[in-house]
Formats: structure tokens, sequence, C-alpha cells
């Protein structure tokens, strides 16, 4: 008998809904086109593109003319940079923090090795910055200021509005990665100081391999490919029709529902902590349990090796993971666990469980129930 799968990894991705699936076939069959082609082919299929837009606004709270699809959220999230870092003539210097994602790290890592300084917040133990160093750090050469909206591994929400209103003061523009904010808390970006915002469709149930990048002034972006006039020439090349109208419809059944649905995925997470906590002992929650995004639970398990427990986990049905699908390879503890003042011997004990709108209790329950027992074999 085959086993069940029993899915608590969706910060790493998320199953694109039936309803997704549906329109992705179909503009891969019978409504296919390309929408640089001239005949009415090519329109059909740029109007896919136009509504997937107009969609993805809606759940955003943007203005469709905005917003410019990518390949992926990391992609998005490079745009901004270098879009701020091209001109190097007076300095230039990129403000952010140490438990960004890596697409983040790493190009920080690429612009300081081509000449851009770069600046990195400390956060606390509860995985928020200090908004007082953040005023102090930005100067005259502050080209970028670029701070997560919700972080990928503790689910922690930063003060993003107060941090907006801050480069606003100071005339610096705000960018911030809200991959695990999008489609999980109410948004809407037209009324927040930010000038670029990326994300990924499938964070909230759309097809891989799509993303976005809002801009509130398209004359601060810079394209990174060059070829045709797709997006209107700030990313060139054939648009990838089906993730895009798959993400246009996975923001459209999330903006139709989503106090719902963020209701339901806080139920689930709060029912699995409560459960855990009660019945696991030598467990805690990672972060601010307050300013934290509906879906993300990060658990450090006392006295057990983590990486333990999420192989003997994944051996009985139940996946789970320890930090980001970007990082889940290095051999190491979570920088953003350490960063916030974690042992290395508390990182590693620690797992991330991020629930979807289509996890149930029951498998909450089930989970509680396995957990119990491997950590009683674990610690014996």
């Amino acid at each position: 008998m085959k086993q069940k799968e029993i899915y608590f990894d969706n910060n790493a991705t998320t199953k694109p809904l039936p309803e997704v699936r549906e329109e992705v076939l179909k503009v891969m069959g019978p409504e296919f086109g390309n929408p640089s082609s001239a005949h009415l082919t090519g329109a059909r299929a740029r109007k896919h593109i136009s509504q997937a837009r107009e969609q993805l606004a809606q759940l955003i709270g943007s203005d469709s003319s905005k917003i410019i699809f990518t390949g992926s959220g990391t992609e998005a999230n490079n745009m901004a940079f270098y879009s701020c870092t091209r001109d190097q003539t007076n300095g230039c210097e990129i403000l952010t923090t140490t438990i960004e994602h890596s697409s983040i790290q790493k190009m920080s890592n690429f612009l300081k090795l081509n000449g851009v300084s770069v600046k990195k917040l400390q956060v606390n133990s509860q995985g928020l910055i200090n908004l007082e160093e953040l005023k102090e750090s930005i100067n005259e050469n502050t080209s970028l200021v670029s701070i997560q909206l919700v972080n990928n591994e503790t689910g922690v929400i930063q003060p993003i509005s107060e941090i907006g209103e801050i480069c606003r003061e100071l005339s610096v523009p705000l960018h911030t990665d809200a991959a695990q904010a999008v489609g999980k808390m109410e948004m809407n970006i037209q009324g927040m100081p930010i000038d670029f915002l990326s994300l990924t469709g499938h964070k909230f149930h759309s097809p891989q391999g799509v993303g976005a990048i809002y801009c509130k002034d398209k004359f601060l972006l810079a394209p990174m490919l060059f070829g045709g006039f797709q997006e209107e020439g700030f990313r060139p090349g054939t648009e990838n029709v089906p993730g895009i109208t798959g993400m246009g419809k996975a923001a459209e059944i999330r903006k139709n529902n989503l106090s719902e649905l963020i209701s339901k995925m806080k139920d689930l997470r709060d029912r699995f902590e409560a459960m855990l906590l009660d019945f696991v002992p030598g467990t805690k929650v990672n972060g601010d349990t307050k300013n934290r995004v509906c879906n993300t639970s990060n658990i450090m398990f006392s006295g057990i090796d983590g990486r333990r427990l999420v192989k003997e986990l994944d051996q009985n049905g139940v996946r789970c993971s320890q930090s980001s699908a970007c990082t889940n390879f290095e051999i190491a503890p979570s920088y953003v666990l350490r960063a916030m003042g974690l042992t290395e011997e508390e990182a590693y004990s620690s797992i991330r469980f991020s629930f979807s709108v289509e996890n149930t209790y029951d498998e909450i329950d089930s989970v509680i129930e396995i957990i119990r027992k491997l950590t009683d074999e674990l610690k014996n």
C-alpha cells in the first residue's frame, strides 16, 4: 500500500490548484499562441497575459501597469538590485539584512565583488530589525534599501510601512522581497511606501517558473536582458504564457477568498503549535509569534538532531524542511536562525513547518502523533 504524503513544506512550493491546472492546459492547447504575433492567435495570447496582470494587480492592490512578469522571484529580486546599482559614478551602497533570502544574499555578494558597498542590518532574537539602526545606516551613497516583508524560514513580518516611511524621508528607494507575503496577508501596495516588490506565483498555488516585480515608477527599472519588446522591453523573451496565466488564475482565487483562506491557514498553524508544545516536551517556537504570517511555524526541538528528525519524518510520509528550499542542501545550520542568536546546536535542532489551504486538521493530528513517537525514539 502506497504511503500517504502529508505535505507541510508549502513555503518551498505549493501544489497548483485544479482550476489553475485547467487554465494552464487551456493555453497549452486550444488557446495557445505567441503574444508577440500580429495575428488573432497572438492577440488571444496577449489577452491571457493582460488578464493575468490585472488578476495579480488585484491581489496586491496595485495598478496593473506597474507589474512586469519575470521567470521567478529570484529574477525579480536581482532586477531591483541591478536597477539601483548600475550607475556607480558617485559611489553606491546597498542596505539590507542578515536574514534575507539566498537570492538577495548572493546578489549582494556579487555586487560587493564589483565595487558596490553592502551593509547588512542585524536582527534581534525575534527576527526583527531595529528601525533606529536602519535610519542611522542610510547615507548619501545608499542606492537601495532591501528588506524582506516576510521571512521564508520563520514567517516573521518586518514593519515595512515604518521602514518605507524612513526611506521616503531620506529619499532612498525601498525594495521588499514579498515572495512569502503575497496571498498570505492583506496587501494594498499602492498605499504603501514601497518602490519595488518581488513575488513568485508558486507560493500561492500557481505553476513554478513565473514571478513578477512591481515598480512604483518604471523609470527606476532597468532590464537585465536584451532582445524584443516583451514586457515593454523590461523583460524581453517570449513570455511564459502558461505560467503567467496560471499565476493570474491562482491570484484571482486567492483574492476572492483571502480573509477566509488566511483564517484557515492560521487555524491550522495554531492547532499544530498548541498540540506540539503541549504534547512534545522541549519544543519552542522560533521568532516573533505576534508579528508573523499565517502559515509558518519554525520549531526548535531541544536535544534533538533536527536533520535526523526531518529524515525520519520524510520516511513516515511527512514533508518539512530545516530552511528554505534554496539552501536545503548546504551542510550548515540556518543562517537566519544563527543571525537571531540561536546556537549552532539550536539551529540544527529547528524545523520549519508551513501550511496551505489544502492541508487538513486530520493531517495535523496525524503528524503530531508521528512527531511524538519519533522524538521519544530519538531522545533514547
